[in-house]
């Protein structure tokens, strides 16, 4: 993941631009470059190994140059915000100028080298860095190569996107399943959608948790329902990879380990609520909810009361 996305002209770098001819933004925009750093907000996670996204806001009131070059893939998604003019650039695949709507993304393969400049308003923005080697668990013995795209349009991507930027605050470990669970489907979509044609899918697994794996995975959610679950530690203790685990928690269970895990947390506050005096705060303390409030609003958007109407009722 880069340190941020913006990056401003050093100085006399803007006005070496311009007598380049490379100032999309014209002269005396580009001898307007900042040196200030405009980042307003930046949230940065891990969606699994080799899987990184950002989410970030950001003023480019004043003409402003963007700069990538990495190892891994880049994956950038405009979510919000007025942009006037957009020059992008990325090696080998040309240039575009063209204002983004929310929605359009930029995919800047492995070892290319992206050139953007921009003037506007404040702006939100997701970026994701996938590094080229995560795509083997879905298509082994192929190369990972993904197709540049500037201004690209893909519901799929978008939503997600934005999903993982609403989650991207939440520190719960719920939260932190779901975003785990979006990045593996997006190895998925974009190798599918978006290879450069030396990729392509395996055929789906036949992943399935045998009997003593299911009771370990089922035993060990039970133990820990007050404590944080990750889909890596069910993985261990199935003996399955990750992207595998979805696939047969959901035969073994019906459900996915997500919503699996938020039943068995609600059914032991339901027992509680109707069995002991103990006030709700505890009651969400010691079944893996962050807080009193945390609970009463998923309790109320699974059973359309809070816990203390539920309570009332007995």
């Amino acid at each position: 993941m880069s340190d941020a996305l913006s990056i401003s002209p050093r100085d006399g770098e803007a006005e070496r631009a311009e007598l380049n001819g490379a100032a999309a933004l014209g002269a005396a925009a580009a001898r307007g470059w900042s040196g200030a750093r405009r980042i307003e907000r930046r949230h940065q996670l891990e969606l699994g190994p080799g899987l990184q996204f950002a989410f970030a806001t950001e003023n480019i009131a004043l003409p402003t140059q963007w700069t990538l070059e990495q190892a891994q893939h880049t994956l950038i998604v405009h979510l919000d915000g007025p942009m006037r003019r957009l020059e992008t650039r990325i090696e080998g695949a040309g240039r575009l100028r063209a204002a983004p709507a929310a929605g359009d993304w930029w995919l800047i393969p492995a070892g290319r080298r992206y050139v953007g400049r921009a003037l506007g308003g404040e702006i939100a923005y997701a970026e994701l860095s996938i590094d080229p080697a995560g795509f083997a668990a879905f298509a082994p013995a192929a190369q990972a190569g993904l197709a540049a795209r500037m201004k690209h349009r893909d519901p799929f991507v978008h939503g997600l996107a934005a999903r993982l930027a609403h989650l991207s605050e939440a520190g719960d470990d719920l939260a932190a399943m779901l975003r785990q669970s979006l990045g593996q489907a997006l190895y998925l979509h974009l190798l599918r959608e978006h290879g450069d044609g030396a990729a392509a899918p395996a055929a789906p697994a036949e992943a399935r948790l045998s009997e003593p794996a299911r009771r370990r995975v089922e035993d060990y959610i039970q133990a820990h329902l007050d404590r944080r679950i990750t889909l890596d530690e069910l993985a261990r203790l199935s003996g399955l990879s990750t992207h595998q685990l979805l696939i047969a928690f959901r035969r073994a269970f019906g459900l996915t380990p997500i919503q699996y895990v938020l039943a068995q947390r609600l059914l032991r506050v339901c027992r509680r609520l109707r069995g002991s005096a103990d006030d709700i705060a505890t009651i969400a303390l010691e079944n893996g909810f962050s807080s009193h409030s945390h609970l009463s609003a998923v309790f109320k958007k699974r059973y359309g009361l809070t816990p203390k109407e539920f309570r009332s009722r007995d």
